[in-house]
């Protein structure tokens, strides 16, 4: 491999790694929307399902930021990729094979637990049941498939560039002092094998997993928390918890877990700003909610990007002001809605 030659791999390769970040960013929206929608005090066990993702989601965001880092990336959050919904995810301007569906924001609902289980399928189907596997001859790469080919990549220049190519600073990763919540930690990647091992967190937690084998799920079957993504959803929408001698590739056969859907706000889909009357209070509300997830985004790109401590600010203050204000908009009927819609935020970036 010539100097030319490396030097286009490692654009490719950090134009995949950038991608992977927006992948892991776009599912976060949707996911604490589906969860706050549930109302207090009901739907508890799916709700913490549900949270568990979301803060693994941030986990796996943070994990493709280290690796991007120590090989001399520099991971971008701003306006100009700020995700909007409906959003399809994308491989140079296709749908990803497996991703060919639009991702709303929308209330926790039967219909919004079939598109999450569908965000987190295993590349290979475990659920061959018409309503979750459409077979679509797209001809981009399937999810799993694109983490592969970044590994290849690292595999390729590592070897290309031995000892050169993780020559990103100490100082630009994320420990697990800054983050917690969900299942895994922040790994620091300085090597090839320690890169391999973050990206292995994201596949084995969700996006691109194998399935299960019968061990390791019951092994595992007792810590919900250790669970792939696509098992969790599926114990919600199947109302039924995943016991030690279920098949992975079966609906679960253990305890029953009553979801009650009515127990949700009635908030709109992929509400934007325009929807909601300038001077109302529910316009007031939606931009406070959107000035402080463009807080949070701002100081999630200042820690992904050399000062790791603004993590902490960001969940701490970001995350936890940001609900109740989106929990005061879910309760607020939009005024001139005919089927009683309620408001939701629109995690619009804010200048």
């Amino acid at each position: 491999m010539n100097e030319a030659e490396r030097e286009e791999k490692h654009r490719t390769l950090l134009a995949r790694l950038q991608l992977a970040l927006e992948l892991e960013w776009a599912t976060l929206p949707p996911y604490l929307v589906a969860l706050l929608s549930i109302k207090r005090s009901s739907n508890r066990v799916a709700a913490d399902l549900i949270r568990g993702v979301a803060m693994e989601e941030m986990l796996h965001l943070a994990l493709v930021a280290n690796v991007m880092n120590a090989v001399g990336g520099r991971p971008f959050v701003g306006k100009s990729n700020c995700p909007r919904y409906p959003l399809t995810m994308t491989f140079e301007g296709r749908p990803f094979a497996d991703r060919t569906f639009p991702i709303n924001l929308e209330r926790f609902s039967k219909a919004s637990m079939v598109t999450f289980m569908k965000i987190e399928q295993p590349q290979q189907p475990v659920t061959k049941t018409a309503w979750l596997h459409d077979v679509i001859d797209v001809p981009a790469p399937t999810i799993g498939e694109f983490y592969g080919e970044i590994v290849s990549l690292l595999e390729e220049l590592d070897a290309a560039l031995p000892g050169k190519l993780f020559s990103g600073g100490r100082s630009h990763q994320l420990e697990s002092d800054f983050f917690w919540g969900g299942g895994g930690t922040i790994r620091i990647v300085t090597d090839l094998e320690s890169a391999k091992a973050a990206l292995r967190t994201v596949v084995d937690q969700g996006e691109g997993a194998w399935p299960w084998t019968q061990d390791r799920l019951a092994a595992s079957v007792d810590h919900p928390l250790d669970m792939g993504h696509y098992y969790r959803f599926s114990e919600i929408f199947f109302e039924r918890h995943f016991s030690k001698t279920d098949n992975p590739g079966k609906p679960p056969t253990g305890i029953a877990m009553p979801v009650d859907y009515t127990a949700v706000y009635p908030i709109k889909q992929n509400a934007r700003t325009t929807d909601y009357p300038k001077g109302s209070r529910i316009a007031a509300l939606n931009d406070a909610f959107n000035n402080r997830y463009t807080m949070m985004l701002r100081q999630l790109g200042e820690a992904i990007n050399g000062t790791p401590n603004a993590l902490y600010t960001a969940i701490m203050n970001g995350m936890h002001e940001m609900t109740s204000i989106a929990r005061d908009l879910m309760e607020a009927p939009i005024a001139d809605s005919t089927s009683g819609e309620t408001a939701c935020p629109t995690f619009e970036w804010i200048d």
